[in-house]
């Protein structure tokens, strides 16, 4: 019996022998009681492995903790401090202070000056956070002491964080940038900007739950833009608004089917019809009105033509029997 403990003694020595040579060294430890993970012994991993923490915590929007792992990493890996560090402390100094344009002359010098520094990621996080800030209302000085809401500081910002970050990975900084300026833009009525951001994260992200997203801001934005009040709406009523937002309110039902009857597409499509056909009626009012008969009842016949089941349609052929009457009437 005591032999038999001892050769499973020796195995599993040799086991942890030989598994130590295979991993390269490591020293291991178990996580969650569930699996074993590795841990860096050695200066450089364990710097590396702070620095991680240090990008986790300015992520979280930890920054008590943050200045506690930055003073940790000043103190123990003094060999590894170098000037871009400095001037992430320097920025983060002036964040906690509330001192937004000084922290971000940091941060950019970082970024334009150290663009692979293992700081950037943390710096374009803290960035987005202040680019969230402004366009959520934060107000910003102008010539000194003129104090205006900060969003297109907000929006310049997150174009910025877009453009180094990319947006080609689902959960980017640069991508979630780029919603942000979309979000953005709807929230304050302006539909043709949020559609043509939208558009841009679309080409990128054609299919999956990020391109969906997209291709039903694009169509609602569209019939948002042109049910603006009159005055905002003028310039865009050639209804090509109406058109966009129909082909892309089509192209979702087709796509997703369950969830274009969660969002009434069919209904938004109906509506778009009525739209279309009662601007083409009013344009044939117009031509009636002037003694343009001929011209008149082309627009008529227009919308009976394409739009059948609409509520324009039946005044049209209305129209188009007057019409006919009067011109029996007389003798045309």
């Amino acid at each position: 019996m005591l032999r038999y403990g001892t050769r499973n003694a020796s195995l599993a020595v040799w086991l942890i022998l030989l598994c130590t040579a295979a991993l390269g060294q490591k020293t291991w430890q178990l996580k969650d009681g569930e699996k074993w993970e590795p841990v860096a012994t050695d200066p450089q991993g364990q710097y590396a492995l702070k620095v991680a923490e240090l990008k986790d915590l300015v992520r979280a929007g930890e920054s008590e903790a943050v200045e506690d792992a930055l003073a940790v990493l000043k103190e123990e890996f003094p060999q590894y401090i170098g000037p871009d560090l400095d001037l992430f402390i320097e920025g983060e100094i002036h964040y906690w202070e509330d001192h937004y344009t000084k922290a971000m002359r940091q941060y950019e010098k970082l970024l334009k000056d150290y663009p692979g520094s293992e700081f950037a990621p943390a710096v374009l996080e803290r960035e987005f956070a202040m680019a969230q800030a402004y366009l959520g209302g934060r107000q910003k000085k102008v010539l000194g002491f003129i104090k205006i809401r900060g969003y297109a500081e907000g929006v310049e910002m997150m174009e910025r964080i877009s453009d180094r970050a990319g947006l080609d990975e689902p959960n980017s900084v640069g991508l979630r940038a780029a919603v942000a300026v979309a979000e953005h833009y709807e929230t304050r009525a302006k539909y043709i900007d949020a559609y043509l951001k939208w558009s841009e994260i679309a080409s990128y992200w054609e299919t999956g739950p990020i391109g969906k997203r997209a291709l039903l801001r694009m169509a609602e934005d569209n019939l948002l833009a042109y049910n603006q009040p009159r005055p905002e709406r003028r310039p865009l009523l050639d209804a090509s608004r109406l058109v966009t937002a129909k082909t892309y309110f089509e192209k979702y039902a087709v796509l997703y089917p369950g969830e274009a009857r969660r969002y009434d597409i069919a209904e938004k499509i109906e509506q778009i019809d009525e739209q279309m056909a009662y601007k083409q009626f009013t344009i044939g009012q117009y031509y009636w009105q002037v003694g343009k008969t001929q011209a008149a009842n082309l627009y008529f016949d227009m919308v009976v033509q394409n739009w059948p089941r609409t509520e324009a349609a039946t005044m049209a052929k209305e129209a188009l029997e007057a019409n006919t009457r009067g011109s029996e009437a007389s003798g045309e």
